[in-house]
């Protein structure tokens, strides 16, 4: 798939949406269905706008190609997590631009995990410099600079403060970004 990208497709199922609905001991309502459908009416052409300049970059820094054609994007109410990258999952977000930076970061895990071999390399130059951390720490340090990278050509800077100002609320990935944030020039070098 040379100098091609995967189309990003938002997607709901009713059993998923109602089985996280449940992991996270909410009440799932019927309604949920149609708030979502509107939901992903609003943040397909959203996404749409930016993606080419997402998956470039990402496949950039990266260095992978992208090996899909079609990515399917699950949208749910509820979920412990603003994303997952596996099945590739978004908890609905009523902030676009925070919706498209956790987006952004799951797909960083995906084009990171076409190359296990060269992932592990990096991985262990992370635990070489950041020995203390913990293993989410590092994990995260490398995905959360990809993410970053992707933001910068993305969204001007006011809207990456806020991104990473509700990032760093987050307990846990708070330390990722903080490294990521102290050392990100070091890192450009560091992680190729």
């Amino acid at each position: 798939m040379k100098n091609s990208y995967p189309k990003l497709k938002f997607v709901y199922s009713l059993p998923y949406d109602r089985l996280l609905t449940k992991y996270e001991n909410k009440v799932f309502s019927e309604n949920q269905f149609q708030e979502i459908k509107k939901y992903i009416k609003k943040l397909q052409p959203k996404w749409d706008k930016i993606s080419k300049s997402v998956y470039r970059t990402l496949k950039e820094i990266v260095k992978n190609e992208w090996q899909e054609k079609e990515i399917k994007c699950y949208v749910v109410k509820y979920c412990k997590y603003s994303g997952i990258s596996a099945p590739l999952t978004l908890r609905m977000e009523p902030d676009f631009d925070y919706a498209l930076s956790v987006l952004v970061h799951e797909l960083a895990h995906i084009i990171v995990g076409y190359n296990f071999a060269k992932y592990k390399k990096i991985m262990q130059k992370v635990k070489g410099r950041f020995p203390n951390e913990t293993p989410m720490t590092r994990r995260h340090i490398y995905i959360n600079f990809i993410e970053l990278q992707v933001l910068k050509e993305l969204f001007g800077q006011k809207t990456i403060d806020k991104i990473i100002k509700r990032n760093l609320a987050l307990r846990r990935i708070r330390k990722a970004w903080q490294v990521v944030l102290a050392e990100e020039n070091n890192l450009k070098t560091y992680l190729k």
